[in-house]
Formats: C-alpha cells, structure tokens, sequence
C-alpha cells in the first residue's frame, strides 16, 4: 500500500503550515527530539502527498514553544484563515494612556504597511499596471491581517476601560 496520495489543496496549505511550524522550532530533529515524535513522522506530517497529520498536542507544544518566532502561530493562523478570519492575541501592554498610545501608533504604522501594498499593487508604473496580481493581493492580505489584529487589542482595552477592567 503506498503512503502517497493526493491531498485537497487546503490539507496541503494546513501541512505546509505545520512544516513552517517545525522549521520554526528548528527542524524535524529539533521537533522529535523535544516532543518524542519519530523524526519520519513529523516529516510526514509536512508532505503534500502523505495521509500523516500533527495531532492537536503537537501542534499546541510546538507553537507554545514558538512564541515571538516570524510566522508564529502558524498553524492557528492556517486555521483563523481557513475559518475566514484572522489570529487575534490578547492586548499586551498596558491600558493606560502611554498603552494605548502605543497601541494607536502601531496601528497607524499598520495602516501604513497596507497603503503602502495597495498603492504599489494599483501603480500604473508597476510591473503589472494596475492590475492586482495574486502575489501582491497576499501581500495587501496580510498587512490588513495585522492591522485588524492591533485593532482588536485596541478595542478590547477600550472596551475594558468602559466595564472598569483591566486588560
């Protein structure tokens, strides 16, 4: 029986999520070593064509020990993404004046990373004109990703300052 098989698209994207994931840790001898998982399984796990997924433990032990890496949490964003939304972490920080002006300042350099995307994708000088192509809508996609995740952690420290809570 062969291991190899074609896999839908959106399995392929979720495995090449968790293969970011363990490259992230430091690699599959990284990950097996730490989680007690066969090196060959977690390479499975990261294949296109192979019926081998990362339990939801692993998953959880790898992004726990992955926080502040580039991408991270990477397969909870596969996850957001697929769900037609986008990873929101709890506010950090503050929510006092100088919290939340750190906040608003993030967001306006947000704002600006997704003004930047859109006005070189929609640039007549460009080397596709105006048209968008697929590369630069990601790119615009996931400006606005991060710019809606500041949003919310502002709104929430906001919404805590009307309940009298902290954040």
């Amino acid at each position: 029986m062969s291991r190899s098989l074609a896999l839908t698209p959106d399995q392929q994207s979720g495995k090449a999520a968790f293969k970011a994931l363990v490259k992230s840790f430091g690699g599959q001898d990284a990950a097996s070593s730490e989680t007690g998982v066969r090196r060959q399984k977690i390479s499975d796990m990261g294949l296109p064509n192979v019926a081998e997924f990362p339990t939801l433990d692993l998953i959880d032990d790898l992004e726990d020990r992955t926080v502040d890496m580039p991408g991270w949490p990477h397969v909870t964003h596969w996850l957001c993404r697929r769900r037609g939304g986008v990873f929101v972490p709890l506010p950090q920080g503050d929510d006092d004046a100088d919290g939340m002006m750190r906040t608003v300042a993030e967001m306006a350099a947000e704002f600006g990373d997704v003004s930047r995307a859109v006005a070189d994708a929609v640039c007549p000088h460009g080397p596709d004109g105006e048209e968008v192509n697929e590369r630069e809508a990601r790119f615009a996609l996931d400006a606005l990703d991060d710019l809606d995740r500041v949003s919310a952690q502002l709104r929430l420290k906001l919404s805590n300052k009307l309940k009298g809570g902290q954040s």
